[in-house]
């Protein structure tokens, strides 16, 4: 069984710089996605629920 050079792996030469950065900004942007998206959904229950609410009245 062959063993992983993680060091190597990890650093990727010349690349990691470029691929590191990358993948963490790509990280960063789903996650603000995510975020901005259950924000929406939080927000749009809560107008039609409101104006489910206002509607319902005599």
């Amino acid at each position: 069984m062959s063993g992983v050079d993680w060091a190597q792996t990890f650093g990727m030469g010349r690349h990691g710089l470029y691929v590191w950065p990358a993948f963490g900004l790509t990280l960063v942007i789903l996650g603000g996605l995510l975020l901005h998206g259950w924000r929406a959904r939080r927000r749009l229950q809560r107008d039609l629920r409101q104006r489910w609410l206002r509607e319902r009245r005599p």
